[in-house]
């Protein structure tokens, strides 16, 4: 039975994903095909929860794209457990979109960030930043780089001793 709910909830998890990444390549898709569209250095994300509507707006506030996901209505961005998974699959999906150097055409420029934000476009966390200049030290590949750095030292000063 437990694994016949896994299974369910990976499903519905993959089709969430899935609806993400294609709200988010049709926002690239305008944003690049927009012959007026000026640089873009950063994007905001926004969840209203009455609708489940998951929005995505330019710099300027305007909307670019909405999609509403049925499995997210009436969920309330208070909920942390919800508004983490949502934020992890947020990022999942736009790190898998900038492995694929989506973010890298000439309209965008660095830094550039996308952002889940309130209704007021208050900011609630950064999903995605993108530097050609700066390392940031939250990056996920360096997430474990203290300890592991603990454990060369010690391993490399223990044949001192």
């Amino acid at each position: 039975m437990i694994d016949k709910q896994k299974e369910e909830f990976m499903k519905a998890e993959d089709k969430e994903k899935a609806i993400v990444e294609s709200l988010f390549l049709s926002a690239i898709d305008a944003i690049v095909k927009d012959e007026n569209s000026e640089f873009v250095s950063d994007l905001y994300v926004q969840f209203d929860s009455e609708s489940g509507e998951l929005q995505i707006y330019d710099e300027n506030e305007n909307l670019l794209k909405k999609e509403a996901l049925a499995s997210w209505k009436d969920k309330s961005i208070d909920d942390t457990a919800f508004c983490e998974r949502v934020s992890s699959l947020l990022k999942a999906v736009l790190t898998s979109l900038a492995a694929r150097k989506l973010f890298e055409d000439p309209c965008f420029i660095t830094p550039f960030s996308i952002s889940l934000v309130d209704e007021d476009f208050a900011v609630i966390e950064e999903l995605l930043f993108i530097d050609d200049d700066n390392l940031r030290l939250d990056d996920p590949l360096l997430k474990n780089l203290d300890a592991e750095l603990n454990d060369f030292f010690e391993k490399l000063l223990s044949d001192v001793e």
